[in-house]
């Protein structure tokens, strides 16, 4: 049966242009760093925001422990409890989710809102970036999928080093929401491209993710999430000691 399913995985692959599948990567590697930017913004303005919102520091820096504690749990979770549901409707359902937290963020009044904030994105932004890379082996050789899926992952990182001096400087200039308004626009914009240009390859009728046995995904989905527990822990931990 697996057999059957990969004619139809490379064909809905080829029927895509070659600009509009270098688009689909750029969006994928894009969504990683808007993911990265929603998670590591909170960084570069710890301290205005335990000014504004009248708490400690430590308090302060909650924001990014509950985000790295919730996102290494419920990636590896989500990632293996919802294989019998469709990508693009995970896609999509994610995606929704993940701009409902930014929202959250941008507008929170005081730190209790901010705090759910960050408990939202950190639910979903690991399986939407899981679900995210499935896409790539459908796009690119097998031996060109695993550089893909490095520079989708690499985006995520390279996103606290531009996000954490980029928020500063806005939370200086002008104000903390502004920063958070400015990944809420992003997110945005990038999740809305993703949905127009992925439905082609997670289309309706497509089988679900775990249908026919298709232990590749397993593989696909899996490992990445996996690994995503400890560089979330591992981001946690640092962030937080500095």
């Amino acid at each position: 049966m697996t057999a059957a399913t990969t004619p139809k995985s490379k064909s809905t692959a080829a029927a895509l242009s070659p600009a509009r599948t270098n688009l689909c990567l750029a969006l994928l590697v894009l969504l990683g760093f808007s993911l990265g930017c929603s998670e590591f913004v909170v960084i570069g303005i710890e301290s205005d925001l335990a000014t504004e919102l009248g708490v400690s520091l430590a308090t302060a820096g909650q924001l990014i422990s509950v985000f790295a504690l919730i996102y290494a749990i419920s990636t590896p979770v989500l990632a293996l409890s919802t294989g019998r549901f469709r990508r693009y409707q995970l896609l999509v359902c994610y995606s929704i989710v993940f701009v409902l937290g930014n929202l959250v963020m941008a507008l929170a009044p005081n730190f209790q809102v901010l705090f759910i904030s960050r408990i939202i994105l950190g639910s979903v932004s690991g399986a939407l970036l899981t679900v995210g890379v499935t896409y790539i082996p459908e796009l690119l050789s097998p031996q060109q999928t695993s550089l893909a899926i490095s520079v989708v992952y690499g985006a995520f990182s390279v996103a606290m080093v531009f996000v954490t001096s980029i928020g500063k400087f806005v939370a200086d200039t002008l104000d903390w929401h502004v920063a958070m308004y400015g990944t809420l626009a992003f997110a945005v914009l990038i999740c809305e491209r993703s949905w127009r240009l992925c439905r082609a390859l997670g289309k309706p009728t497509s089988p679900p993710l775990f249908a026919s046995r298709r232990v590749c995904y397993a593989s696909r989905a899996s490992s990445p999430a996996c690994s995503s527990f400890c560089l979330a822990w591992g981001r946690s931990t640092f962030s937080t000691a500095t």
